[in-house]
């Protein structure tokens, strides 16, 4: 079942309270974003790609959506880890077929400034390949929730974001 009893009642909830952006969790098939749609006709929604069935159904999903959402951390458990950049690119690629969808990407982007003051290279270089290859944004989520140093960690991805945009050093 694509909603629990639980969700049903938050959106009920969230709609009292005028909340109008919503997000899918495991959208596994073009069914699932039809009911959402359904059920959430005015509301802002980004339907999440975390599983193999998403994947599966990639072009499908894509057509039926408009704002998706890579969750790497999810996804990573259903998929070999050195899949995880080809099935992103495979993902971004598959939305550029088609007109006014976006791609947002979530996951380990700064994992090490949970700890540590700046990231390594390696965060760097995913940062600016996940920019370069066409995600629309990047979620940041341990890093600012629990992160020791979650106001540099915010910078850093500004700094980054706006290295991309501006193509200068």
């Amino acid at each position: 079942n694509y909603l629990t009893k639980k969700d049903i009642q938050a959106i009920e909830i969230s709609r009292k309270l005028k909340i109008n952006n919503f997000a899918l969790s495991f959208t596994n098939s073009e069914k699932d974003i039809q009911k959402f749609n359904k059920l959430l006709q005015k509301q802002n929604k980004i339907f999440k790609i975390e599983s193999k069935k998403a994947i599966n159904s990639l072009e499908k999903i894509i057509k039926a959506g408009n704002n998706f959402l890579i969750d790497r951390g999810d996804l990573s458990k259903e998929v070999s880890i050195e899949k995880i950049p080809y099935i992103q690119r495979k993902i971004i690629k598959t939305s550029k077929s088609f007109k006014n969808k976006k791609v947002y990407i979530a996951t380990n982007f700064l994992e090490s400034m949970i700890l540590n003051s700046y990231p390594t290279r390696g965060e760097a270089n995913d940062i600016y390949s996940s920019l370069e290859i066409g995600a629309k944004g990047l979620v940041l989520a341990a890093e600012t929730a629990i992160g020791k140093h979650p106001e540099r960690t915010i910078l850093f991805l500004k700094k980054m974001i706006k290295i991309f945009t501006n193509q200068k050093l």
